[in-house]
């Protein structure tokens, strides 16, 4: 009976379908951070700024015709399958999201998507196999990108298409036969120039790869652009009057040249400024007055320098920031309150050369709601360490991209922070005298929840200890009951019997010996009186 039973149940259980244990792993997205509204026989699922670095394990309500709003999330790549679990999606929209790379399969299951817009985002190529799956496409929207290659071949299957917008991005060119197998597009968009410094739009401005070394050689001067792409060039210095006229610019890109001197003041005139790209370069240090004029800043990439020191209050008049890379230099602390006046949502601080990194005046001066990046660094998974692995534990809001690795000591190598106890990672200090009663007894609690570790070498500890009288430490002196095994009770009370009998034998026979010789010494005196007495 007991089998039959085990049967049926092993039976039930390989009998689900993928959709069915698929259905299981995820979670209806208009029950948890999304707000669903159903229009015209249509929902609206509004998921924008609600923080999504991916929806996948997620799912739609079924037997609906969809329309999903993502606009202004974390969703920097697109991984296969990302909307396998919205297959009754019509129009999707993934603009603002700093997107970067969508792989092959990642449109799998729209089957009856007809409207996706991509605008506004880090878009660089669009490959042969990016847009597989989705054959019911009508209107695609990707301006506003960083895209100077369209492979050959990528819009073969898009034979429904009839809206193309591709404006103010780099394309020189677009390949042969790009529309070749779709059916008379109605509206195509692509504003493409192979000349340096020409107008896209009158927005774009794309000088990247010209070998140019100072900005005033732009020819023909710009007028009011709203981009200006220098990325690839030899620009060795940023002068102060570079560009004093460009004040409408919203995104200025440097990236890839040879900057190492930005002189005082030269992005003073930018306030309207959105984004600014440094990243590549050689740029060694940040002083406090570098981004001054930058208020309306937003995202500020840095990374791929040799950033060695910030100088304090660097990003403090930067009120808008929200994105900040600082990975890949060489930064091996961060002074005092250097995030303070900013509301950054994702932090990258990878690939320096951190081992520690306070809580105190540095990560509690960020908001409640950042996603901050601390891969490979050197992290010293020691006592000083403690302090980080709290403000982890505590925070729920913040997220710490896959995690810390620790680099030593040798025994945590390897393992990831948050994975190791605290007492593996700060032990007891080796001053600290045992106690002398073995019965086990609870350890006094050096940390209590949510307040930072206290290190043997900190000078709360010491402060701490001193603050106790000796009267008081005499007061808490445990009495000392010692308890002596037998094996080890039986030997010293052997020895201790032989030496007080040793003792005793020695103290009589040296009595009896003295004894004697009084004796012996009186024996002659009494026989020369007994002669005398005989005379």
């Amino acid at each position: 009976m007991l089998s039959g039973v085990l049967f049926l149940s092993v039976l039930s259980v390989t009998s689900l379908t993928p959709s069915e244990t698929q259905s299981r792993k995820t979670k209806e997205i208009c029950k948890s951070r999304c707000s669903c509204e159903e229009r015209r026989n249509i929902l609206n699922i509004n998921c924008e700024n609600k923080g999504f670095t991916t929806v996948s394990k997620f799912q739609a309500p079924p037997n609906k015709i969809l329309q999903l709003f993502l606009n202004g999330n974390f969703l920097s790549r697109l991984s296969t399958n990302e909307f396998v679990n919205y297959g009754n999606v019509t129009s999707l929209y993934l603009r603002n999201n700093g997107l970067q790379e969508i792989r092959t399969g990642a449109f799998n299951g729209l089957r009856f998507l007809k409207q996706l817009s991509l605008n506004n985002n880090n878009l660089e190529v669009i490959k042969k196999d990016t847009f597989s799956g989705l054959e019911s496409l009508e209107y695609l929207q990707a301006d506003y990108n960083y895209i100077s290659a369209i492979e050959p071949g990528a819009l073969i299957k898009l034979k429904k298409l009839k809206v193309l917008i591709l404006s103010d991005n780099l394309l020189l060119s677009l390949p042969p036969n790009i529309f070749l197998f779709v059916i008379s597009p109605t509206w195509i968009y692509v504003a493409t120039d192979s000349r340096c410094c020409r107008l896209l739009g009158n927005l774009n401005i794309n000088c990247q790869k010209r070998n140019l070394h100072n900005i005033r050689e732009l020819n023909p001067k710009p007028s009011s652009p709203k981009k200006l792409h220098l990325t690839g060039n030899y620009l060795q210095v940023i002068y102060r009057t570079d560009l004093t006229e460009h004040s409408s610019l919203e995104l200025l890109h440097l990236g890839n040249n040879r900057i190492a001197v930005i002189q005082e003041g030269a992005f003073e005139n930018l306030t309207k400024l959105r984004r600014l790209y440094l990243n590549g370069n050689y740029i060694k240090s940040l002083s406090q007055s570098l981004f001054a004029g930058l208020q309306s800043l937003q995202y500020l990439y840095l990374e791929y320098n040799i950033i060695k020191d910030i100088s304090p209050q660097t990003f403090n008049a930067l009120h808008n920031l929200q994105l900040l890379f600082l990975n890949n230099n060489r930064l091996r602390s961060l002074p005092d309150n250097v995030f303070g006046g900013t509301m950054l949502t994702i932090l990258n601080l990878g690939n320096n050369h951190f081992s520690y990194l306070p809580v105190r005046g540095v990560l509690d001066q960020l908001s409640a709601f950042i996603q901050i990046d601390l891969q490979e660094n050197p992290w010293d998974c020691t006592c000083d360490i403690m302090a980080l692995k709290n403000w982890m534990e505590l925070s729920s809001t913040s997220v710490v991209v896959n995690g810390i690795p620790c680099d030593s000591p040798s025994e945590h190598a390897g393992r990831l922070l948050h994975s190791l106890r605290n007492e593996a990672i700060c032990p007891e200090p080796s001053e600290v005298p045992p106690q002398p009663n073995p019965t086990p007894t609870k350890a006094p609690t050096l940390m209590g929840s949510g307040t930072e570790p206290t290190t043997p070498s900190s000078s709360s500890s010491s402060s701490s200890f001193s603050s106790v009288s000796p009267t008081e430490s005499q007061m808490h002196t445990p009495e000392l009951h010692p308890e002596v095994p037998p094996p080890v009770l039986i030997p010293c009370l052997f020895v201790v019997f032989t030496c007080l009998a040793s003792f005793v034998v020695l103290v009589f026979v040296r009595k009896h010996l003295w004894i004697n010789l009084r004796r012996a010494a009186a024996w002659p005196r009494r026989s020369l009186r007994r002669c005398c007495i005989k005379t």
